[in-house]
Formats: structure tokens, sequence, C-alpha cells
């Protein structure tokens, strides 16, 4: 028989169970409204933060992205929403990252369109492949009159993005569209570039790629040549900006020597993080703060992750940490290499997704000032600096030298008639 006081005691039990259950659940239930509630405000700070401040990212391969699946004939698609038509793309996997409905929801205010010749074009036509590429962007711009404005500089940029529009700038991503000719490299620059990248991923005559860093006997291939010296040189007095990604260590090391003014990295992450050569080292980090330049963190999945892990909002936030813990918020802004990947983050997996981003950034107590510059502040320095340099230079004559032909060997004789 089970006692009077037995029974007291198994219902207070029970009534204290229950007692710290309900107040578990509602605690519970507390701490995710006010996680919900944080997320939310996060959210919406950061929204507001990038109406204020322009985010420009510095680099977007659409202009590849409608060569390969339209060959630039823009009748073949509606830029005003390409998720209509995914599954019937090529290239990243039969997706796209980018359309004027995600550019409005992620905030954009200005971007680096890439123009994009593979490296099979080396030699070959690879000028002719990077001309009709800014031919395509431009009329691209121009179909699209009220929402992108082209901008070749800092002040129209930031002018386009005071009436509302999206600020578009190009870069040249392969270095072997000059064809080892400091004219052409003027002509592009004439013709708005501003900034190329020395190499994609493959070596040109005058500088190596970062795939030599994979090599054993990295070191024997060497970076800058003393031609590829002079193409630094010419950039620097034009003003176009010398982009560091893609290229070898050893090439980054003798541009951050050659350049005058500030370089930048327009889609790399840290190679601490995640060792693969299309990232950067912690010395070219080091030497990118003494030129005043940037690293603009890549969001591809591969330069953020290794061993083809998917990455999280925090692997992304880890890159942007570190660069800021080593060397300063002051050179950190943003190349996502949307349309030109075939893999990105769930949590940022097109252009609609800045918001987000920079939400987390909020999350990790980034403060508005810091968020401001990554956004833009950071990148138009850089680019107000390239200018500043170029227009005291003004004195100078254009560079004239003539690439010796025994270092272009014969893949480039086969098809040149004279120098």
């Amino acid at each position: 028989m089970i006692s009077v006081e037995s029974k007291k005691f198994k219902k207070s039990l029970i009534i204290g169970i229950l007692v710290v259950t309900t107040a578990l659940i509602v605690g519970l239930s507390i701490g995710l409204a006010l996680t919900q509630n944080s997320i939310n405000n996060n959210f919406s700070k950061a929204n507001q933060l990038l109406t204020k401040f322009p985010l420009i990212d510095g680099h977007n391969d659409i202009p590849s992205m409608v060569r390969k699946n339209f060959k630039n004939q823009f009748k073949l698609f509606d830029f005003n929403d390409l998720t209509k038509i995914k599954d019937k793309l090529l290239g990243t996997n039969g997706v796209t990252h980018t359309d004027i409905m995600r550019l409005h929801k992620g905030k954009l205010g200005g971007q680096f369109w890439a123009a994009y010749a593979s490296c099979e074009s080396l030699a070959k036509d690879a000028t002719r492949i990077h001309l009709e590429q800014l031919d395509m962007m431009k009329r691209l711009i121009n179909k699209f009159p009220d929402i992108m404005k082209y901008a070749d500089n800092s002040i129209d940029l930031v002018k386009a993005f005071n009436e509302g529009k999206i600020a578009s700038l190009i870069g040249l991503e392969s270095g072997h569209a000059i064809d080892s000719s400091l004219a052409i490299l003027r002509m592009f620059y004439a013709l708005g570039v501003r900034y190329m990248t020395l190499t994609h991923n493959c070596n040109v005559p005058w500088a190596t790629n970062n795939l030599v860093d994979r090599l054993s006997n990295a070191s024997a291939y060497g970076g800058l040549t003393q031609f590829g010296r002079k193409v630094i040189s010419e950039m620097n007095r034009l003003g176009m900006m010398v982009d560091l990604s893609h290229v070898s260590h050893q090439t980054m090391l003798d541009a951050l020597e050659e350049s005058k003014a500030p370089v930048i990295f327009s889609h790399s992450s840290v190679y601490a993080l995640c060792n693969h050569t299309r990232n950067v080292r912690d010395d070219v980090l080091l030497k990118l703060k003494e030129n005043n330049g940037i690293i603009m963190i890549n969001l591809y999945n591969g330069f953020i992750k290794p061993n083809n892990e998917v990455p999280t909002m925090d692997d992304i936030i880890a890159h942007f940490n570190y660069v800021k813990n080593l060397i300063g918020v002051d050179y950190i802004g943003i190349g996502a290499d949307f349309d030109g990947v075939s893999s990105t983050p769930p949590d940022v997996e097109d252009v609609s997704k800045y918001p987000k981003l920079f939400a987390a950034l909020r999350e990790n107590k980034w403060t508005e000032k810091e968020l401001a510059q990554i956004a833009s502040q950071n990148i138009i320095r850089v680019l107000n600096e390239n200018e500043i340099f170029a227009k005291s230079q003004e004195h100078l004559e254009p560079i004239d030298d003539i690439i010796d032909q025994k270092d272009l060997g014969d893949l480039y004789s086969e098809c040149r008639t004279s120098f």
C-alpha cells in the first residue's frame, strides 16, 4: 500500500517536472524569438546600409555566360529574369547567378563586368573575343538605361549610384587579350577597360599563372619578365588597375614590387583558410597592405572551403575576418565571381543574397563603417588612387617597347606576319 506521504511526493515531483518543462519551453521560445528578431534586425540593417552605400562587386562573368549560351544574340534571352530558362543554360552546371530581378533584390550598386576568353584562344582569336565581350556588355548596359549606367571612373561610379542605377564598369579578365602588345592594351583602356587580370589559368609570354605553383619546380617558371614589368608600368600610366587574381605567387610578388599604384585581387580568397593556388598567401597580403591595394573575396565554393566541402556562412565570414585581423579592413572588398563558377554557397548562391552576407557580417560585430568600406569605399579609393597616379604621369610618353620575339615562341609566330 502506498502511503499518503508517498502520493504527495509523487504529485509534487510531477508538478515540479511540469513547471520546469514549461519554463524550458517558454525560455526556448523566447530565445528563438530573440534570435529571429536579431536575424531580422541585422537583415533590415544590412538592406538599409546597402541603400545608403553602394555595394560594388569586383567580378561578374555574365558576358561569358551570355556568349556561351546565346552567342551574344539578345533576341535569345530576357535579362530581366534568367531563372525562367535556367534548366536550358550551359556552362556553370546549368545555372545562372545574375539578372535584373536578382540584381535589384541584392541591392547591387556597382559591378565590374568581366570580359573573358578561355585559354584556348591564346595566340589565336583572344583579342577578337574580348572585343566582342566589350561590345556585348555595353549593349546590355544601354538596353537597360533606367537600371544600369556605364562608368569608367570613380566620379561617374558614385554619380550612377546616386541616380539609383547600377554603376557598370568593365574589367579584362585575361592578359592574353592584349596579344603581348602595349598598343592593344592602350586601345582596351580607350574602350573603357579599367582593370586587367594579368593572366587567366595559362601563362602569357610575359607572366606566369597560378597553376605553376602546383608544380614541384614552380620557382623555375619565374613571374614577370622585363616586358611584363613594362605592362605594369603602362597600366599605371594609363590608370588601369593591375588585377592579380589567377597569377602565380611569384607574379604577385613581382607586380607588387613594380606597381606604383594600388593593385587589386578582383576575385580571390585566403590561402591560409583554403589552400587553393588561386587564393592569396599571407606574405602577399602583407605586401598588399604596403601597396594600399585590395583583395575582393571570392564566393566560389572551392576557394572558400577545401576538399569539395560546401561552405557555410561561417566559412565565408572567416575569410573576411582573417584579412581584417591580418592587415585591416581598409584592404577588403567583394568579388563574388558569379556566373563564372560552377558552385556557390547555399547562403549566398547568387547576386540576390548580398544583404544576407552583410547581415551575417553585422552579426559578427562588423560596424557600419567597416561594412561601408568593404561594400564600396575601399574599391572606390583604389580606383581613385590609380586615377590620381595616372594624372601625375600625363607628361610621360606611352611606352612603345615591343616584346622580344624569342619570348613569344612558336605558338605565337604561327599566327603573326610581323612583329
